[in-house]
């Protein structure tokens, strides 16, 4: 059964908008660390501040995110205000999110040709001490998640193992495989497993009472003469006795249950209100997102086609670096560490620049706020002035070409999401797959933490601004965007007292 739109319900269209830009300006200017430190300060703003969604739902949409090819945190970002307000307002989060970083990756590569060397040491510091802040906002998110999704033993264990093991291999197509892996654990846990264990201990405790009534059977037998002789005529009136006892109690519990019958349906009843008082998410239908991915398929058949078909040239045309970014945002897994190889490789490689320029992009994103994604407006402002043609054009088409996938592919899901998600199977199923995309969570702690310490400084004082970033956030309260720029100040400190 399609899901009926329920644009009537949600608030007016500029209530919503304004909303999203209080919500999202601020994350184009702050959102340093890469994309682990994005899922961080996006819980903390979206699940802790804001309540949009429960801690459920966010790790839910993260989930889908790392399994799909594109940018997830961008990903994730783009949904939480598709499922909040609608298209429009998500496309203008997606642009307040990344269009910053954009421009200026933009300008420096139409500027390329004048920049020499790479990223100076007091840049190199002001962005440890911007991840090192991130560090403390991410592991602030998974111990939060942690609290709402590894509540028993199976979930914990997922979480570890699914943990443990991203730290450790760093394969593109792993996150998928782990999160399937735990929800298959978990569907076959709870809907097999530990039903047979409830029926293996109900029946233990059967036999065992049933042992205990035999034995006082054979103990009441050996002096029931006795009892009848002795207490024949004051039987009768304890018996009364017995009975306006039971009476009596069957009566206050019957009151009790009352009572609590009561008790529960004024819960329920506050528990309707709230809902009633709670925001409505935004539905469309699933036609609708049949659409969106006969949309993905149709542009990844012609972006293959066009690659096979146009020979690949020394200087690029706007066809092919559109083919070519539409590709690889459509069969990039992993985020931005995982896509440099392959466009290093069909942009240096096909000599559409050098390998210094590409270097120097590449440098330059790891220092710049948004997502890393941003490197394909770089690549299209350096391929096009090489060609001779028009940087900005060929920036902007690359940053759309890469981008799309991934928001189409986002489109198609969500409403089958919101469909399946309270179906008893796909809870259990989820109940797992919430486990290790936590564990995902906490792994990105470490795998960041690798990342800000592989350009050298003071491992210590980076680690102090971590645990400042925990507290500050936290247990002050201090908003999260202020907390990344408190610690870019710390970074520069390290650099003026080197």
């Amino acid at each position: 059964m399609d899901t009926p739109p329920n644009h009537s319900l949600l608030p007016p269209r500029r209530e919503r908008l304004l909303e999203t830009v209080h919500t999202y300006f601020k994350f184009g200017y702050t959102t340093f660390g890469g994309p682990a430190a994005h899922i961080g300060m996006l819980h903390e703003e979206v699940v802790t501040r804001r309540k949009w969604i429960s801690n459920e739902q966010f790790t839910e949409l993260f989930a889908i995110c790392q399994a799909l090819p594109g940018p997830a945190s961008t990903e994730l970002a783009y949904s939480l205000s598709l499922v909040r307000s609608g298209f429009l307002c998500a496309c203008v989060a997606f642009l307040l999110w990344s269009i910053p970083g954009g421009i200026v990756m933009t300008v420096v590569g139409i500027l390329i040709a004048n920049i020499k060397g790479g990223i100076p040491e007091w840049a190199t510091r002001l962005e440890q001490g911007l991840s090192s802040a991130a560090i403390g906002l991410v592991a602030l998110a998974a111990y939060r998640m942690s609290t709402t999704l590894a509540t028993d033993k199976l979930t914990r264990i997922l979480a570890l193992v699914a943990g443990g093991v991203s730290a450790l291999y760093t394969a593109p197509w792993l996150l998928p495989v782990l999160m399937i892996t735990g929800g298959l654990i978990s569907f076959i846990y709870d809907a097999y497993w530990a039903p047979f264990l409830v029926i293996q201990r109900l029946t233990k405790e059967r036999r065992k009472e049933e042992k205990g009534q035999a034995k006082d059977l054979e103990q009441g037998q050996a002096v029931k003469e006795d009892e009848e002789e002795t207490h024949g005529q004051s039987t009768g009136s304890s018996q009364k006795g017995e009975i306006t006892s039971v009476h009596g109690s069957i009566r206050q519990r019957a009151s009790g249950d009352q009572e609590s019958v009561k008790d529960r349906e004024t819960v329920v009843d506050v528990n309707d209100e709230k809902l009633k008082e709670e925001r409505l998410p935004f539905t469309y239908s699933k036609k609708l997102a049949l659409v969106f991915l006969a949309i993905f398929f149709a542009l990844l058949i012609a972006s293959i086609l066009v690659r096979a078909l146009v020979p690949v040239q020394e200087k690029a045309s706007y066809g092919q670096l559109v083919a070519t970014f539409y590709f690889v945002g459509s069969i990039i897994f992993g985020g931005g560490p995982v896509i440099i190889p392959l466009l290093k490789n069909y942009t240096v490689d096909s000599h559409w620049m050098t390998d210094q320029q590409f270097l120097i992009g590449l440098a330059l994103i790891q220092s710049m706020p948004g997502p890393n994604f941003n490197f394909a407006a770089f690549l299209g402002a350096v391929a096009m002035v090489n060609a001779g043609l028009n940087g900005v054009a060929g920036a902007a088409l690359c940053f759309i070409a890469i981008f799309a996938p991934g928001i189409l592919l986002k489109n198609a899901i969500i409403p089958f999401w919101q469909f399946f998600r309270e179906k008893p199977a796909v809870k259990m199923v989820f109940r797992g797959v919430n486990a290790c995309a936590l564990g995902l969570v906490f792994s990105a702690t470490w795998l960041l933490w690798v990342q800000t310490e592989h350009f050298g400084g003071n491992t210590g004082y980076h680690a102090v601004i971590a645990s400042a970033a925990f507290v500050a956030s936290g247990y002050l309260d201090v908003p999260a965007p202020l907390v990344i720029i408190l610690g870019g100040g710390m970074g520069a400190i390290e650099y003026a007292l080197r």
